[in-house]
């Protein structure tokens, strides 16, 4: 725990934090685009410049697996994210503060667990019908460079990100499969978060430190179900092992007169402090599942993760604005084969926006995620059934259009190429020994931003 916090001090240390990107990049509202709206975008804005501003959106998802999965089927999942910001300084006198809040009440059923069977699930708003608190923190600005933050948060709203990435509708391209599978309960993301604090360090012009400490559970680690355990996210737990993630930023070739276009690369990686079993050997010097083993694993203290990401602009499109254009990303995760379900990780993708006349806020993009599950579950397969199947990858593709009806009203049209579900694992839904078969899913997803 002293090496975890030492982690957070050093980079605070080091220079200064910058704002998050949501505090001054908002997507466009429904509510200044409809005229029957106008009253409540004028009380919104009225308590936005007395320091209060609430801002919110309403995902909802119709999709269907076509063929392959575990069984054919389709489902609607929904989910209503409000939150608020209050400006410290108009509101108390605090200069550099703020403090957030956000809830999430979320409905309907995930594709996934109840039709495919696959790991890197088709929907990134699969969960547990609920309504919770998700984030719940104060962030202080210390001059120009620093900024900590502090209370329950969510680790996918700030790490592993990829800027065009976020374009997609997998769940994988969000946060990724490896911290998905191999933390303990998918570590604090989407839809658990955990208390902890962050240092926001800028340490020059075009490089930014950001480090975290958060409690290593974001529910009771005995729990079965963990969504369940916390279900409305007012379990604050703090004795848990920690989890840790740094993360540098270099931004480079920015503004009117770079070399060429501009681009980003992050290199990071995470720490957690508890307990993790080994997928092979068991106490007993058996391999886990094989005759005579007492099914108990070996228990590693510790696990390490480490990534990188890629964003890389690679045309700009005529115009005003510099964000349209052709761009592409990749992303890599790794860590030791003896302790992590998903040791090697790679996606990556093309994005393309402002390319059609007359349609400038639409953009496209195709992309492919490939999750390697370590071969020691392999070899624990084969121990437990030598004549079945053994995990060994499952890789996704999508191809995906998001058109904008009105600025905060946008519909998106999805395709996802399921490949080996689950690894190669049986199908639970079939009779005897058949692997679960490559699934077609295609979906519409509806987004309002208030």
């Amino acid at each position: 725990m002293a090496f975890a916090l030492g982690m957070v001090a050093a980079c605070a240390a080091a220079g200064a934090a910058r704002a998050d990107a949501d505090e001054d990049e908002q997507e466009p509202s429904i509510l200044d685009s409809v005229a029957a709206f106008k009253d409540i975008a004028e009380a919104r804005d009225a308590l936005a410049e007395r320091g209060i501003r609430f801002s919110g959106f309403y995902f909802s998802d119709v999709r269907g697996n076509l063929t392959g999965g575990m069984r054919r089927g389709a489902t609607y999942s929904g989910l209503l994210k409000l939150g608020v910001d209050v400006d410290a300084e108009k509101v108390a006198g605090i200069e550099g503060g703020r403090l957030h809040a956000d809830m999430l009440q979320i409905h309907g059923r995930d594709l996934s667990d109840e039709y495919i069977g696959n790991v890197l699930s088709v929907n990134d708003i699969g969960a547990r019908p609920t309504t919770r608190l998700f984030e719940l923190w104060y962030e202080q600005k210390f001059g120009d460079r620093l900024a900590v933050k502090v209370g329950q948060l969510a680790a996918d709203e700030e790490f592993i990100k990829s800027d065009y990435g976020e374009a997609f509708l997998d769940a994988t391209f969000g946060w990724a499969g490896p911290p998905s599978e191999n933390l303990p309960f998918g570590g604090p993301a989407y839809p658990l978060a955990a208390l902890g604090a962050q240092a926001t360090v800028e340490a020059s012009e075009n490089l930014t430190l950001v480090t975290a400490i958060y409690n290593g559970a974001a529910a009771n680690p005995d729990a079965e179900d963990p969504e369940k355990a916390n279900r409305h996210g007012l379990n604050f737990r703090l004795k848990d092992p920690p989890l840790v993630i740094a993360e540098a930023r270099y931004r480079y070739n920015q503004g009117e007169d770079a070399a060429w276009l501009p681009g980003s690369l992050k290199l990071g990686g995470y720490g957690h402090f508890g307990h993790f079993d080994d997928l092979k050997w068991g106490t007993d010097g058996l391999v886990l599942g094989s005759p005579g083993s007492n099914g108990d694993p070996r228990r590693h203290s510790g696990d390490v993760n480490f990534y990188a990401v890629l964003d890389q602009q690679i045309y700009r499109a005529p115009g005003d604005d510099p964000e349209k254009g052709v761009g592409v990303f990749a992303r890599v995760i790794a860590g030791p084969k003896d302790r992590n379900t998903i040791d090697f990780y790679l996606d990556g993708g093309i994005v393309a926006s402002g390319m059609i006349p007359g349609r400038p806020d639409d953009l496209f993009g195709f992309a492919l995620a490939y999750a390697n599950f370590s071969p020691r579950l392999a070899d624990a397969d084969r121990a437990a059934d030598p004549g079945g199947p053994a995990r060994k990858f499952e890789a996704v593709f999508e191809a995906t259009y998001k058109a904008q009806i009105v600025p905060g009203l946008t519909v998106r049209p999805t395709y996802q190429y399921v490949m080996r579900p689950g690894g190669g694992v049986d199908n639970p839904e079939r009779a005897g020994s058949q692997k679960i078969r490559d699934a077609h899913v295609f979906g519409v997803t509806t987004l309002v931003t208030f």
